[in-house]
């Protein structure tokens, strides 16, 4: 071959290795490497000291929160004596088991026995989870049940005499609507509040833990009871003020 020939030729595979080369990396490495995260540090195991504090500090919150429950609860005259006798036995057990907690965990002498401890006072009780909760509900609920629907009902009763007796001349389309929401509103509040006190108080830590949302009926149903019962306050008032 004529070298004038054979440069051309080795100048052309020099280029199209050049060409491949530059435009198409097939085995290059294309794996990224991982960004370390700074946020991301060994947590060196807790000493005795810090679970002891840990387990000091858990306990007594929750001491101050069940003693101030108690104290409520004990005043509260719109519960059935029944619910406050079973609300009181659920706090003052778990106020002792509190205690009780703290002094555990205090005298421990290993880190291990101290996590177990600290552990059930959370997970063992559930004085947030459950127990205060149900207390809060059973209240609302006998509140609800015992006071403000028997007051609305009475209330009904009166603005319904009074509409077709002494003040029936100032009944208009819009009263007797009203009167009429404000028994559908006594009758929605009625439904949704019944048996719920029963309900929160059943509810118990094993319960929670097999269901985190074994409390929400309760809640949904309670709301939804306040608002019927606002309701029908406010159509009884809109009546009264008619009739003034």
């Amino acid at each position: 071959m004529p070298a004038r020939i054979t440069g051309l030729v080795v100048a052309a595979a020099a280029g199209i290795t050049g060409l491949a080369l530059i435009g198409t990396p097939a085995f290059a490495d294309t794996t990224s490497t991982p960004t370390p995260n700074p946020s991301a540090k060994a947590h060196a195991p807790r000493t005795l000291a810090e679970i002891q504090a840990a387990g000091a500090k858990a306990t007594g919150d929750r001491e101050t929160k069940l003693s101030a429950a108690i104290t409520k609860v004990t005043a509260d005259t719109s519960l059935t004596s029944g619910d406050r006798s079973t609300i009181l036995g659920t706090l003052n057990a778990d106020l002792a088991a509190m205690k009780a907690s703290a002094s555990a965990i205090a005298g421990d002498t290993t880190t291990t026995q101290a996590e177990a401890d600290l552990k059930a006072v959370y997970s063992k009780y559930r004085v947030y989870a459950v127990a205060l909760p149900q207390a809060r509900l059973a209240s609302e609920a006998d509140r609800l049940t015992g006071t403000t629907l028997p007051k609305l009902t009475k209330e009904q009763s009166t603005l319904a005499g009074l509409l077709s007796g002494t003040d029936k001349a100032k009944s208009t389309a819009a009263l007797q609507a009203d009167l009429s929401d404000l028994s559908t509103q006594i009758a929605t509040a009625s439904h949704d509040a019944t048996g719920q006190a029963s309900a929160a108080l059943a509810v118990t830590p094993a319960a929670y833990d097999s269901n985190h949302s074994a409390l929400s009926s309760v809640k949904s149903s309670l709301q939804s009871a306040r608002a019927a019962a606002k309701k029908a306050e406010a159509d009884a008032k809109a009546i009264r003020q008619a009739l003034k």
